[in-house]
């Protein structure tokens, strides 16, 4: 029997706020997408975004087996 990862996690770099929005906008567009979060970073580059998005599959287990 395989196993399936019912819960997945995305990071996305961004350089602008405008960018990681558009990421944000174009995850909302799947129905599974459950949070996602904006972290506004520093470095002796300049300033960066992290995008965290979390998507939840909530699948029967029935179907989710592989025999």
């Amino acid at each position: 029997m395989a196993k399936y990862d019912l819960n997945t996690k995305e990071q996305h770099f961004a350089t602008t706020r405008l960018e990681a929005e558009a990421i944000v906008t174009d995850a909302k567009e799947d129905k599974h997408l459950t949070s996602w979060k904006i972290q506004e970073k520093h470095n002796k580059f300049g300033e960066y975004f992290l995008v965290d998005l979390t998507f939840t599959y909530n699948t029967p287990k029935g179907l989710m087996e592989v025999e």
